[in-house]
């Protein structure tokens, strides 16, 4: 195949990158390319919730910076690939190989730090969603995903060789058994998030449909546990291969496509179905009546006060905090579980109202007139 390129028409260049036997940089680049249009439809999918919402949440922070880590991750694979990754050892050129080796070590890690970052994101959300259940559960599983993160980026990073680039196979021999340990601390750390949603929402009295519905939806990354599965089943073939810079790029997919859904699971919280838990049927947001965005607006007025005068005043609402889950002692939800006075843990309405001071002084002055009180 590599030499049917050669024989090519006058005029007719051969692909940037191919996927065949001895080369499999262009699935590198398709998949790669695919990671970074999903990081920035996540990316306006956020912005145009916060536009909605017009708060701006300590998450959306953290998600900016994913997203700035995630661009620059596939940014250094697109580089990495450019220099030679994904094609066999001999196809590729002397000059380019050091380079492209510490381009790859430096994607590794920064792939390392953007999934922990993603966690973090996840359980700073959570914790203010759910913002009074099992706080120091969602505090530890922060510390260990912010531990893990350190710890994975070290073992990535001194490998067996002074020069810890050229470490890409077997020759290293530590280093599987700690791709091994990355990814199960990894697992560990998914599966608690999952488990938390889900304590979390038991305690939540609304109707049991709603409880899944939040449940499945804030649960999504569990499809990251396969994902992790097979990144390491990957690795192992690059770490064994006699073809690592080949085979490798079967590892580098698997990690791309790991680390796009894992950017994509942040928009959950953002989607109509999502949000729809916490509104009722007119669209009345559900929070906890705490909102520091309390405003007070006039609107102008003549000096006589012959034009109306209005003043607005606007409690809790949608501006406020972010949606919470806070305790209770009635439930007023007509499809909570069960019925009458119970202390649990209810979704509080906020509502918005207006009130209105009309100029009635002239009105009262051409009555009184009207009737001789006044001369």
């Amino acid at each position: 195949m590599l030499a049917s390129w050669t024989m090519l028409p006058s005029g007719i260049k051969a692909p940037l990158t191919t996927d065949t036997d001895e080369e499999h940089s262009g699935l590198v680049v398709v998949i790669t390319s695919f990671y970074l249009v999903l990081t920035l439809a996540s990316l306006i999918a956020r912005l145009f919730s916060s536009f909605r919402k017009q708060i701006v949440q300590a998450d959306d922070y953290f998600f900016a910076v994913l997203v700035i880590l995630a661009f620059g991750q596939a940014s250094l694979v697109l580089a990495q690939v450019h220099y030679g990754w994904g094609k066999r050892i001999e196809f590729i050129a002397a000059s380019h190989r050091d380079r492209m080796l510490k381009i790859g070590y430096a994607a590794d890690i920064q792939s390392i730090v953007t999934l922990g970052l993603s966690k973090i994101v996840t359980c700073v959300f959570y914790e203010g969603l759910f913002y009074q259940m099992q706080r120091r559960f969602i505090r530890a599983i922060l510390a260990i995903t912010v531990i893990w993160t350190i710890l994975s980026v070290l073992l990535l990073a001194i490998r067996c060789d002074r020069h810890p680039w050229t470490d890409i196979s077997a020759q290293c021999g530590g280093l599987f058994p700690r791709w091994r340990a990355i990814t199960a601390l990894d697992i560990v750390t998914e599966v608690s998030l999952l488990v938390y949603s889900a304590l979390a929402m038991s305690h939540v009295k609304v109707s049991l449909r709603k409880k899944l519905l939040v449940i499945l939806a804030l649960g999504c990354r569990i499809v990251l546990v396969p994902l992790a599965a097979l990144r390491l089943h990957y690795t192992k073939i690059q770490l064994d291969s006699n073809e690592p810079t080949l085979l490798g790029a079967y590892a580098t997919t698997a990690t791309e496509i790991y680390l796009s859904l894992s950017v994509v699971c942040q928009i959950t919280s953002s989607l109509k179905f999502i949000i729809a838990v916490y509104e009722d049927k007119d669209g009345v947001s559900y929070t906890d009546g705490s909102s520091r965005s309390t405003r007070k607006s006039k609107t102008p007025t003549s000096t006589d006060g012959s034009f109306p005068r209005t003043r607005v005043y606007s409690t809790g609402g949608i501006d406020g905090d972010r949606m919470r889950l806070v305790d209770s002692r009635r439930v007023d939800d007509p499809e909570t579980d069960g019925g009458g006075a119970r202390t649990g843990l209810q979704i509080f309405r906020s509502v918005q109202f207006r009130v209105q001071d009309e100029a009635i002084e002239l009105a009262d002055r051409e009555r009184n007139e009207g009737s001789g009180i006044l001369k």
